[in-house]
């Protein structure tokens, strides 16, 4: 990579980092189309362990907030959402899937903002976690589902629940990753600069959390969650 393409991967995954240590998401949508453009190569591994480093944080800096009832619950419904993944992925066209995907985030998004609020049922949370998987699978954006039907939590409590969930999505795919062969040498390097760069927009994050959680979360979430969508929307219609 030459220089400029370093510094516009560092300023992308930083940034990335910043938008999704405050928000809970947003690393992949907001650093993503920057680093397919400079390598394709740093799409998937380095960075979902980018957004790994982000997990980290979140979840050992707002423990007091996690709940391991409600992960557990995830947890439960993660192998249906993979399964009927790969089925639909099996049977459907990826495009297409990608882009009903992008629709129904979008719709969603609409929805909450306008006021309509997802019934809070003891199962919410494992249907949380079968979305989250499913659209992990077919669109590789898991994070909407989880906010969307918990976007009634306040931000300590979003954040860990949503980074445990989704920390363990990316072991999934990393040991899938190391099984196929996936890591080599240049990997390594590219894994080691995005995380790199997750770091310094977690130092630059702790003006923007408090500006976020004072008056902002609920509208920055569903905005996000809104911009994922729409991008996926997009990448299949291109």
């Amino acid at each position: 990579m030459t220089p400029i393409e370093i510094v516009l991967v560092v300023v992308a995954v930083a940034a990335g980092s910043l938008v999704q240590a405050s928000a809970g998401i947003g690393i992949a949508l907001v650093a993503g189309p920057v680093l397919i453009a400079v390598d394709p190569a740093f799409v998937p591994l380095p960075l979902i362990l980018g957004g790994g480093v982000v997990g980290i944080r979140n979840v050992t800096m707002e423990f007091s907030g996690f709940d391991a009832r409600r992960w557990w619950k995830c947890l439960l419904g993660a192998p249906a959402g993979l399964i009927l993944g790969e089925v639909a992925l099996n049977g459907l066209s990826e495009r297409g899937l990608a882009l009903a995907v992008g629709v129904l985030v979008v719709l969603s998004v609409v929805a909450v903002a306008s006021g309509w609020k997802p019934p809070a049922r003891r199962w919410t949370s494992t249907l949380a976690g079968a979305l989250s998987a499913f659209t992990l699978r077919v669109a590789a954006l898991p994070g909407p589902p989880y906010a969307i039907l918990h976007h009634d939590d306040p931000p300590h409590v979003l954040r860990p629940n949503i980074s445990a969930f989704v920390m363990v999505m990316t072991v999934v795919v990393t040991v899938r990753l190391i099984l196929d062969g996936a890591i080599d040498g240049d990997e390594m390097g590219r894994i080691a600069l995005v995380m790199g760069s997750a770091v310094i927009g977690l130092v630059l994050a702790p003006p923007v959390r408090r500006w976020v959680d004072r008056d902002w979360f609920r509208p920055v979430l569903l905005g996000i969650c809104g911009l994922g969508g729409l991008a996926t929307i997009v990448s299949a219609l291109v």
